[in-house]
């Protein structure tokens, strides 16, 4: 009996590098750009579309953070989107 293995590639994503590039892009830290720059492959990834976040993915950015207990980056968050509340009613 012949016993064939085979080699599974797998990406695994870091969480935190993906939260951490759309909490920069949303707080003007710095712009998609740079964070692509900066990394290559997949740590140049974010949560959802970095130039058309809507409410909602705030929601869930602020919810990662809430769960990690980086709560200065919540306050900052809430913020931006306050802010950005204000212009979806122009």
């Amino acid at each position: 009996m012949t016993i064939k293995w085979f080699e599974s590639t797998t990406t695994t994503m870091n969480i935190d590098i993906i939260m951490n590039n759309t909490y920069g892009v949303l707080t003007n830290r710095c712009s998609v750009e740079d964070i692509l720059d900066q990394y290559e492959g997949i740590d140049a990834m974010f949560y959802g579309n970095p130039y058309s976040m809507e409410i909602e993915d705030f929601n869930e950015v602020i919810e990662y953070f809430e769960n990690t207990e980086e709560y200065e980056k919540c306050q900052e968050l809430v913020d931006c989107k306050n802010v950005l509340s204000l212009f979806e009613y122009f």
